[in-house]
């Protein structure tokens, strides 16, 4: 695909919020009930000037309900947030994001901490949806209409924590676990968990010997994993006013990694064991099984993809292709916490990322993933992957390099056993501009998709998703 089509579809800002009943190409499974959330960035450009990096944008939930009739309604809402309004009456960016310092120069800047946009991941939890970012509190929102509500106070109630993008629940109690960095002359995660109400049941502050950018983790029965890769982010230099705060985080691959073994009842003293570096995007799933926690992660040997002034995820938006030299593999850390000894494997050596998994088996033994892939490292995938862990057999719908395809979310059937169940993904069609919704059986994705849900558009990348079943 010509790098052009993804600047004029997945970097395209939306310009208008849309509600309306799609084309079906196929048949919509009949089992496949209840709506669809996705997350990304939605607005690129404002008052003439244009964002220089795919993380910048405004959040943008996108919903698609499917009722019993065989239809799918689709809507999209931007978030709400303190930013987005602001910066909407001034007709213009204001404000400084990931890549982009605000309008001004360095005083403008100095001291400045960037807002959260809200654009990242969203989980309806409760009867209502937390649309959450890198940084802030989630902002609340009506899944029946994505009307924004108001910032939700997670954690204690005295602390207001700058919240990471991934959350964990926990199947079998409803338990919903999220982590904050907190980063000054003496830096902290913090471990707080929620019960399926939304009542706080645990919160823990542990200092920690790196100030790293952290995207996702891991959580098994008993331990939260914490990898302290070393793309160092250095508070000072963000903080001058000078640099944006993704030209603060610098790849130190010298330094290797660090991984973090927290106890979630904090009955022991957390443990750090070294590894190999590598950049970790997305983990899949940890679990324990004879006193050994196995997390699986898709990693990088360095994120040249995302760090850097030719990295893709900042050239795309200026339609030209930029640097990825390096693949997403799944890797498997094999962790023993008493003795303190971690070692590293390699699943798959396939190109791979957004990793997901039957929800069902999350905490516990897993035996499948899922995947988004492409043949050569790129940040922009084509294809879709089933990898058994255990037997390392592989299934892959590809779907062509004139197509681009995100984050699979399984959706389990009614009735069936594990992994028995489909998945769904938002793409984008390059040939037509336009984006779409592909459904997918996740026993047999050889066979390609069973359905596509046929927008009249193209929509920006989402990057995060959730189901809630009706």
């Amino acid at each position: 695909m010509r790098i052009t089509q993804y600047r004029d579809g997945l970097a395209a800002s939306v310009t208008q919020e849309q509600d309306y009943y799609p084309e079906v190409q196929g048949e919509i499974p009949a089992g496949l009930r209840g709506t669809l959330y996705r997350n990304g960035p939605g607005r690129f450009e404002l008052g003439g000037v244009r964002k220089r990096h795919l993380l910048d944008g405004d959040g943008l939930i996108q919903a698609f309900s499917f009722g019993p009739d065989g239809r799918v309604r689709y809507r999209n809402r931007f978030v709400r947030t303190a930013k987005f309004q602001r910066e909407q009456q001034a007709g213009r960016f204001v404000l400084p994001t990931w890549s982009t310092r605000a309008p001004g120069g360095i005083l403008k800047n100095f001291g400045h901490r960037i807002q959260t946009q809200a654009g990242v991941t969203v989980f309806c939890k409760h009867g209502r949806l937390y649309a959450f970012d890198e940084i802030g509190l989630p902002y609340g929102l009506n899944p029946k209409d994505l009307e924004t509500l108001s910032e939700q106070h997670l954690g204690p109630p005295d602390q207001k924590l700058d919240f990471k993008a991934h959350t964990k629940t926990d199947p079998t109690n409803g338990r919903w676990a999220l982590i904050s960095f907190e980063y000054g002359r003496r830096n902290y995660i913090h471990l707080v968990e929620h019960g399926a109400d939304l009542q706080l049941l645990s919160h823990q502050r542990l200092e920690v010997p790196r100030s790293v950018y952290v995207h996702d983790w891991f959580l098994s029965e008993r331990y939260a994993l914490v990898l302290l890769h070393p793309a160092i982010f250095s508070p000072l230099r963000y903080l001058s006013g000078a640099y944006s705060y993704m030209d603060s985080v610098r790849w130190k691959p010298d330094d290797g990694n660090l991984l973090m073994v927290i106890d979630r009842q904090g009955e022991r003293q957390p443990v750090f064991l070294e590894a190999p570096s590598r950049f970790m995007w997305h983990s899949l799933n940890a679990y324990e099984e004879g006193g050994k926690i196995i997390a699986d992660f898709v990693s990088y040997a360095a994120p040249d993809h995302f760090l850097g002034q030719d990295a893709a995820l900042r050239t795309v938006m200026q339609g030209r292709e930029g640097l990825q030299q390096h693949s997403g593999l799944l890797t498997r850390y094999i962790v023993d916490p008493v003795p303190r000894k971690l070692t590293e494997t390699l699943l798959s050596d396939r190109n791979c990322e957004f990793p997901m998994l039957d929800s069902r088996h999350s905490t516990r033994r897993h035996q499948v993933g899922y995947f988004t892939t492409a043949p050569h490292p790129t940040v922009f995938h084509q294809g879709l992957a089933r990898i058994d862990v255990q037997s390392g057999v592989e299934q892959v719908a590809d779907l062509g390099e004139d197509t681009q395809l995100g984050e699979p979310i399984f959706v389990a059937e009614p009735g069936a056993g594990p992994n028995q169940g489909w998945l769904l993904t938002v793409g984008l069609d390059g040939k037509q501009g336009k984006s779409f919704l592909g459904i997918f059986r996740a026993q047999s994705l050889a066979d390609g998709p069973v359905a596509r849900v046929l927008l009249n558009h193209p929509t920006p990348l989402s990057f995060h998703g959730d189901w809630h079943r009706a």
